[in-house]
């Protein structure tokens, strides 16, 4: 299913809908590429989310020059990401769950 879904995600992201410059420039076109991907397939919502909303979301507001050409690396995939909690309370057991984050 991951596999299915990362190549959904290709497809998409090689059509050039949207881009992490959207959150600057068009915020609504990211979130109607949500939107409409979510209908189509649960598992590319969550793939495009962790890429494009978690990921590069926080890049992409925390970014400084040095991080631009890497931001372009995001829109094409050759730069996967992720996206980690390190509250209290996170995680696939919410409630029995504790995790640190150390630098």
């Amino acid at each position: 299913m991951r596999e299915l879904a990362y190549k959904r995600l290709k497809k998409v992201a090689d059509a050039r809908l949207f881009s992490v410059y959207d959150f600057q420039n068009d915020p609504k076109n990211l979130l109607t590429a949500h939107e409409l991907l979510a209908q189509a397939d649960g598992a590319l919502a969550t793939k495009f989310t962790v890429q494009f909303n978690l990921f590069s979301g926080t890049l992409f507001a925390m970014h400084t020059e040095r991080h631009r050409d890497f931001l372009k690396k995001v829109d094409d995939l050759s730069a996967m990401g992720c996206f980690c909690f390190t509250e209290v309370g996170y995680g696939n057991n919410a409630v029995e769950m504790e995790t640190t984050a150390t630098y």
